[in-house]
């Protein structure tokens, strides 16, 4: 997926900023190298004189060289970019963080913009698998906890099956059932078939939209995006409020999406927020996510004026 590693490498393409209309005009970059070597680069959108590092997308941040940097790479990083935002006129820079399970990086990140004015606009919940010790050969099921275990050993003599989304029909399809789950829990529209398309057509490989189907009636779906090169993004997921199940599907298509992280070489499989746009907790999609083997963390969006040196609006 490129040179740079440790970022929010998808979501910093000038692909991504395409497929979401963003003018050439309102996109800002910032590499920063020292002695001649490539440290990283920052990439943003700029609005109204306030320039976001995550625009359209879960998060942004800085991509990196190399995936361990070390402290002064990423103070000199922040700075830099401090500087030349300022320089630019910008009155201030907002960065949608990763989640710190993500590298190395990530506190380091959090430190460097603490330490330039930055302050915590947002904390939200957020949950994930570490699917390492999976890779090495531990089983699965090991993550879930013994009614979940349960369920899904029952659910695996169902007629259930996973089924790719990879034409327009079964994108239709998904995003029907995502939908409807929005729709009964009283929330705004996702992420459209046209848009899931296109942006396929623009990441072949990284964007997998998939239905649950029981003796072939779809009951669940999911998309998931490869955000790095061995991270897996959870972007949405949900079943039918209508599936008429003894149980519901979402345990089994929780450890399938997880099976299906281990085989495609992801170390890490994000599950996404288990909290609201304002930071509110969502305590039972929390209790269900760690019920399936995630581990909680945070993702915080940073936000530092621009106007004078070490000086927050």
């Amino acid at each position: 997926m490129g040179e740079l590693v440790g970022g929010g490498l998808l979501f910093s393409r000038p692909g991504f900023h395409d497929l979401n209309g963003v003018p050439e005009d309102r996109r800002w970059r910032y590499a920063h190298s020292d002695g001649g070597r490539l440290v990283g680069v920052l990439e943003g959108v700029v609005t109204d004189g306030e320039l976001l590092s995550g625009h359209s997308a879960p998060f942004g941040g800085p991509d990196w060289a190399r995936p361990d940097p070390t402290l002064d790479d990423v103070l000199g990083l922040v700075d830099g970019a401090v500087a030349a935002a300022r320089a630019d006129g910008l009155r201030a820079l907002r960065v949608r963080c990763r989640p710190g399970e993500y590298s190395a990086a990530e506190p380091l990140l959090e430190y460097a913009l603490h330490r330039a004015g930055a302050r915590v606009e947002l904390c939200g919940l957020n949950h994930t698998v570490d699917l390492r010790p999976l890779a090495a050969g531990a089983d699965p099921l090991e993550l879930l906890g013994k009614k979940r275990v349960r369920d899904v050993r029952a659910d695996q003599r169902l007629p259930y099956a996973l089924v790719d989304a990879d034409d327009d029909h079964l994108l239709a399809a998904c995003t029907e059932v995502l939908e409807a789950n929005r729709s009964a829990h009283g929330r705004p529209p996702g992420l459209s078939a046209s848009y899931l398309s296109r942006a396929a057509a623009a990441f072949p490989g990284s964007i997998r939209a998939c239905l649950l189907r029981h003796d072939g009636r779809d009951v669940a779906a999911a998309v998931v995006y490869r955000v790095l090169d061995d991270v897996d993004l959870l972007v949405a997921w949900g079943d039918r409020p209508d599936h008429g199940l003894q149980r519901s599907p979402m345990n089994l298509l929780a450890h399938l999406l997880v099976q299906r992280s281990v085989e495609g070489g992801a170390r890490l499989l994000d599950l996404g927020p288990s909290s609201e746009h304002d930071g509110s907790p969502n305590p039972g999609l929390a209790q269900f996510k760690r019920s399936v083997g995630a581990v909680p963390g945070t993702r915080k969006v940073l936000v530092a004026s621009l106007g004078s040196k070490g000086v927050v609006a």
